[in-house]
């Protein structure tokens, strides 16, 4: 009985820290979030995948220059033999034909190496495919991040709203119990607690929105329960003097970012497909042989006969043989489209960093102004307050001062942290590959 007493207290005194335990959340930092988005995303595993693929297409080349050996074997029944026949395979009327013969490229002009350079440069084509995939999911990823933060800043800015306005409604309630002011101001201060409760159940569903974002882009479990960390605070104080040159954006733009190199890579492989184009017009030469056996049965070991050479194989570039002339236009014509779309591509790449960098002057200027409209308004509500409880002032100034106090930090809190979006945006559209923070 002693040990079963012993048992049932070590267990109920375990058991609300492991309930606890249980129902904790794990808390992920920006890293965290960005490194299981990057190491599970299918996107990234089959662009491996794709590698590899032109890598096997790298061995196939190299076997151009290998010989080609071929086999065969038939057998036949003549009705009857002709002279040259019938001196081969005697009085019999059967007919086994068995060969072997190779055929190898001994030299091409250099097209099979042509060929395998520009696999070489689709394979660093497809990493570039890789960075800008890599670096999409690292703008979504941290987006939706500071999206949650957004969030979580309005759920706590109106639960000190709330906090605030119940201590109103106490102070309100013990006058009008002693017949200082009407039940009117209990009752307004109530309407904005409505309000405010309500605000407050729409910022907690846009958080847990998401979260579940969050979730499907980390390749999260589920059944976790998830917080992250918010570093908004330490992120801005670290950048928020940081000064941009829209001119050293742009070279960097040209250096760094993926589609404007993947369009390099196209334009290079196009004019290597060029190449390959004119070479098509250069005789082949190659070497072959063929050994034989001929005999009316088997097995048979007799009128063993073979054929070696060098020879040549040239396409008269003319009427059917000249297709290739069509090629090498195609392809000059794709190289001047590469071109222009690269052009464009970088043009449109300049306008939305300018945009980027409007977009951060402005929510400088808007910190700047909703710090200063957040200290007018405390100010208010202390004024109004004591003008309230001296008498003199009216419940509306002090709901009034709340409302912009409470409108105002979270525009405050948002501009911060849209401020941060927009760094993130910035270091996408420069082709950076590094986190954004």
């Amino acid at each position: 009985m002693k040990l079963i007493y012993s048992l049932l207290i070590t267990y109920l005194l375990t058991a609300p820290s492991q309930l606890f335990a249980q129902n904790s959340n794990q808390e992920y930092r920006l890293e965290q979030l960005l490194d299981s988005a990057l190491q599970n995303n299918y996107l990234l595993q089959a662009n491996d995948k794709n590698t590899l693929i032109k890598q096997a297409e790298i061995e196939l080349l190299k076997t151009n220059y290998q010989p080609k050996i071929s086999t065969s074997a038939s057998f036949s029944y003549w009705k009857f033999l002709l002279p040259n026949k019938q001196k081969l395979l005697g009085d019999a009327l059967t007919d086994m034909y068995t060969d072997i013969s190779f055929y190898q490229t001994l030299y091409d002009w250099g097209e099979n190496k042509v060929k395998k350079s520009v696999v070489e440069d689709e394979i660093r084509l497809n990493d570039e495919v890789r960075r800008q995939i890599r670096n999409t999911i690292i703008l979504g990823v941290t987006d939706a991040y500071f999206e949650a933060l957004i969030a979580e800043t309005e759920i706590q800015v109106h639960k000190n709203s709330l906090e605030q306005l119940n201590e109103h409604l106490q102070y309100a309630d013990n006058l009008y119990k002693i017949g200082k002011v009407s039940g009117v101001d209990v009752l307004k201060i109530n309407v904005q607690i409505s309000m405010e409760e309500k605000y407050l159940q729409k910022a907690q569903s846009a958080r847990l929105n998401q979260l579940i974002k969050i979730k499907r882009l980390c390749y999260l479990t589920e059944d976790d329960n998830i917080d992250i960390e918010d570093a908004s605070k330490t992120l801005y104080s670290n950048t928020h003097e940081n000064s941009y040159s829209s001119f050293s954006l742009y070279d960097m733009v040209l250096q760094n970012h993926p589609v404007l190199l993947a369009s390099n890579r196209k334009i290079t492989i196009e004019t290597k497909q060029k190449d390959i184009y004119k070479l098509q017009n250069r005789p082949e030469l190659f070497s072959f042989g063929l050994g034989s056996w001929e005999h009316g049965y088997v097995p048979f070991g007799d009128n063993f006969n073979y054929n070696i050479g060098v020879g040549f194989r040239y396409t008269i570039p003319y009427w059917g043989g000249s297709g290739y002339k069509s090629r090498i236009v195609q392809s000059e014509y794709r190289v001047k489209q590469l071109n222009d779309e690269k052009s464009q591509a970088f043009l449109d790449l300049k306008k939305e960093i300018d945009f980027t960098l409007n977009s951060i002057n402005d929510i400088k200027s808007e910190i700047i102004n909703n710090q200063k409209i957040i200290d007018l308004a405390k100010e208010t509500l202390n004024n109004a307050l004591v003008k309230y409880q001296s008498g003199q002032g009216t419940i509306i100034d002090i709901l009034d001062a709340q409302s912009i106090l409470t409108e105002t930090t979270i525009a405050f809190n948002k501009s911060t942290i849209s401020y941060l979006q927009t760094l993130t945006k910035l270091h996408y559209l420069t082709g950076n590959d590094n986190y954004p923070f």
